[in-house]
């Protein structure tokens, strides 16, 4: 009787193992799908010809891709990713940046245009796409658009501060253009401030408000943010920078996008703002020099 038991047993898990083998071929059996590829290599961005956009200058350092209005993925870029789709498909690519200069802080940068076309995917094809921007999305506001091409300054070193900004047209320290602008520390002072000469009305409440500049300096330098307050005037730091070197210890001009928008946000009461840059001279850097270009303060 035990016998017949164990008999019944072994039959039955003999039964199911057989199934799941079963199952198993037929999993492998089946067709997986071949997909299409798609390669980026980099996102160009183009401003509005009458320069109410400022310069074309960027650093999109990812795309975002959505196909048929769903997001397919973020890719640093040079990218090349498969695709499970065969057809037509709408494909919209949006431009990512590095929040703060932060490599760690990727985001979908709200105020670029996004770009959209329509292509028919093939199986084991490699589509390269060439995504340009056209600009900003309608409603930005261009608070402040400084080349340092026209006449005067947007900028004016603060009461605390002994050093200047001035327009500087060396054609081996300016960016682009004719001009960039130029502060140091110099005649025996530790520091700088430079501030903007006007008060800025921007929105709070978390609404998105955020500096461009591209910049080249030898040494650290701070960006913040003054809230005007009645007499009071409180000044918050936002980012730090570092030197703008290469791998070779180069000075280079580089490109940041900077998130002021939750300490404009922070100060609820404040009836404007200015945008500083400030420096305390580094141990070992004998001429402290910093040179900006193409500064934005923009938000919605």
């Amino acid at each position: 009787m035990v016998e017949t038991f164990l008999r019944k047993i072994i039959f039955f898990f003999t039964c199911l193992l057989l199934v799941i083998l079963q199952e198993a071929c037929n999993t492998f059996d089946k067709e997986e799908p071949i997909p299409s590829y798609i390669r980026i290599t980099n996102i160009d961005l183009k401003t509005a010809t009458d320069n109410s956009q400022g310069s074309a200058s960027s650093n999109i350092t990812d795309a975002w891709v959505y196909i048929n209005d769903n997001l397919q993925g973020v890719y640093p870029m040079p990218s090349k990713f498969p695709i499970l789709l065969t057809g037509s498909a709408k494909i919209s690519v949006r431009s990512g940046i590095l929040q703060n200069g932060i490599d760690a802080t990727r985001i979908d940068y709200p105020f670029y245009n996004a770009w959209d076309t329509v292509i028919e995917l093939k199986e084991k094809e490699i589509l390269s796409l060439k995504p340009h921007i056209l600009g900003y999305k309608s409603g930005t506001v261009f608070h402040l658009i400084e080349s340092f091409e026209g006449l005067g300054l947007n900028f004016e070193k603060t009461s605390s501060s002994t050093n200047e900004i001035n327009k500087t047209s060396n054609s081996s320290l300016v960016f682009e253009g004719n001009n960039c602008g130029l502060f140091e520390i110099v005649n025996g002072s530790i520091d700088v401030t430079i501030a903007t000469t006007k008060l800025y009305d921007l929105p709070k409440q978390g609404a998105s408000v955020f500096l461009e500049l591209n910049y080249n300096i030898n040494q650290p330098m701070e960006i913040g943010v003054m809230a005007q307050n009645g007499a009071q005037i409180k000044q918050s730091s936002v980012i730090g920078l570092r030197a703008s070197t290469n791998s070779n210890g180069e000075n280079i001009w580089k490109k940041v996008y900077v998130d002021l928008s939750q300490a404009i946000s922070n100060e609820v009461f404040a009836s404007g703002y200015k945008i500083y840059f400030y420096a305390k001279q580094a141990d070992g850097v004998s001429n402290p020099r910093f040179l900006i270009d193409n500064v934005k303060l923009i938000s919605f």
